[in-house]
């Protein structure tokens, strides 16, 4: 067969089909994987740290700036609606609106939240284990906690009403980027 016989508009037809069939398999294959990724509980780990409790992840969609959320299963929440943007990692003075963490979550961040009145000691050894390795880790004071601190993960939460400062450092390190979302901040 001579290919230079070939109509010039096979040489373009036969190349499209390829390219758009590829790419349609291509995001077939991503749907399903993110349908995986909505899973309804958080990655397991190997070994969990006493006392905390998994809850059934909500639901990750965002929500307007502003705007409140709501139908969350845990407190502080775990998982469920939030905004689109994300708190920068560190030591908070003042309360952070939950939605906003919620996606530092998502994105595999530790949320350590204390009520305003504990002592101060007990807000400079928080600090202090926060500023020696911040790596995804956020720290602020919120009045709506049952406990006097929370330890939260995506779809975890671990409760203290005295500070187990061991157990805290542990809850970083094992629950620690295990978001839905693996980014590198």
């Amino acid at each position: 067969m001579n290919l230079s016989r070939v109509p010039l508009l096979v040489w373009f037809l036969v190349p499209t089909f390829l390219i758009v069939g590829l790419g349609a398999w291509f995001f077939s294959k991503t749907t399903k994987l993110s349908s995986e990724e909505n899973s309804v509980l958080a990655e397991k780990v190997s070994s969990p740290v006493e006392g905390t409790q998994d809850f059934e992840v909500i639901g990750r969609n965002h929500i307007s700036q502003g705007a409140s959320g709501s139908g969350y299963n845990s407190n502080p929440p775990a998982s469920g609606p939030h905004w689109a943007a994300a708190a920068k990692n560190g030591v908070y003075d003042s309360s952070l609106a939950d939605e906003q963490v919620i996606h530092n979550l998502e994105h595999g961040h530790v949320w350590i939240s204390y009520k305003p009145d504990v002592s101060d000691d007990v807000k400079n050894k928080l600090k202090e284990i926060v500023q020696k390795d911040d790596w995804k880790v956020v720290l602020a004071p919120r009045d709506k906690n049952d406990s006097a601190i929370a330890l939260v993960a995506w779809g975890r939460v671990l409760a203290m009403d005295e500070p187990d400062y061991a157990k805290i450092e542990d809850f970083i390190k094992v629950y620690r980027n295990r978001g839905p979302e693996k980014t590198p901040e």
